[in-house]
């Protein structure tokens, strides 16, 4: 009933109720909801627009936070169900279980968050690019391939420390004791995958834009990753982009101009090389004239 109670309010705060006519509190998550649609952007937002849907998208770790904050909230909860129930019996053991279930859910939330939000990050960046404006890219320590994966082998660790510390004899080991680390192993399974499925598309970006700038076409790499790592490729790859297109263009100049040279080389043989030799010819055919007058002047006298 809590989880049930807390989500409810959560739901409500993302827009669970804008069919009708409720309003989101946050202003990042009004942007969101009406510039974002199945996805993908609205066309034809303006500049300033685009920025506020880049400032919300890129600032999602604070999802980390507030599943935090909630998660808390929902312990809390049952903690004080506990104390109005009857006493404090089992005030560690909820806490314990408690502190486990609130590490999981803050992953969830955020790794969820960025694998729904990749699409439209991508295409805000890509935009935003087009348009000739500086992205200023907002890092975290939590957006980080190497913090994903440190989490991803956290989590089985402390549910095997949580369930086995709960144990005192193991021959009373029941069940219901073996479903929270296998519950706990699956999610961790499943947190792997996503944690991959993220690594494995950034890098397939990074093929698709190689593909590009071996066509020499100016091209550009844009992600819908948040992770440190891939912003900094995508930054380096851009600037290689940059100076690849800008090469090319120079050669193309280069080319051109040498085309020129050629022409006008060829038009000042044309009026001086090609004139002396033809100056030349004409001198031959003179004196070759020359020499049949004077054959014929000697045959008259004779």
């Amino acid at each position: 009933m809590c989880v049930a109670f807390w989500a409810f309010i959560v739901g409500i705060e993302y827009g669970l109720l804008r069919p009708l006519g409720v309003k989101e509190s946050r202003k990042e998550l009004r942007v969101l909801n009406d510039n974002i649609k199945n996805g993908r952007l609205v066309p034809g937002l303006s500049v300033g627009t685009l920025k506020e849907i880049f400032s919300s998208l890129s600032s999602r770790p604070k999802d980390w936070i507030r599943a935090t904050e909630f998660g808390s909230l929902i312990v809390l909860s049952v903690l004080l169900i506990e104390a109005i129930a009857g006493g404090m019996v089992n005030f560690f053991i909820i806490l314990a279980s408690g502190a486990i279930a609130v590490l999981i859910l803050v992953m969830f939330a955020g790794f969820f968050a960025e694998r729904f939000i990749f699409s439209a990050l991508k295409e805000c960046r890509e935009e935003l690019i087009k348009k000739g404006e500086k992205i200023e890219e907002k890092k975290s320590p939590f957006n980080s391939i190497r913090t994903k994966l440190f989490f991803s082998l956290l989590v089985p660790l402390i549910v095997v420390v949580a369930v086995l510390s709960f144990i005192v004899d193991l021959e009373s080991l029941k069940v219901e004791i073996l479903i929270f680390p296998f519950v706990g192993l699956v999610m961790a399974a499943i947190l792997s995958n996503l944690i991959f499925s993220s690594v494995y598309r950034s890098f397939l970006e990074i093929k698709d834009f190689s593909k590009n700038l071996s066509k020499g076409r100016r091209t550009f790499f844009s992600t819908g990753s948040v992770d440190s790592e891939i912003l900094d490729v995508s930054v380096s790859l851009n600037s290689a982009a940059k100076e690849v297109y800008n090469s090319k263009m120079s050669a193309e100049k280069a080319a051109v101009d040498l085309q020129e040279r050629i022409e006008e080389l060829q038009r000042f043989y044309d009026l001086t090389i090609g004139r002396e030799l033809r100056m030349a010819e004409l001198k031959k055919q003179i004196k070759s004239l020359e020499g049949e007058i004077e054959k014929l002047k000697r045959q008259n006298k004779g």
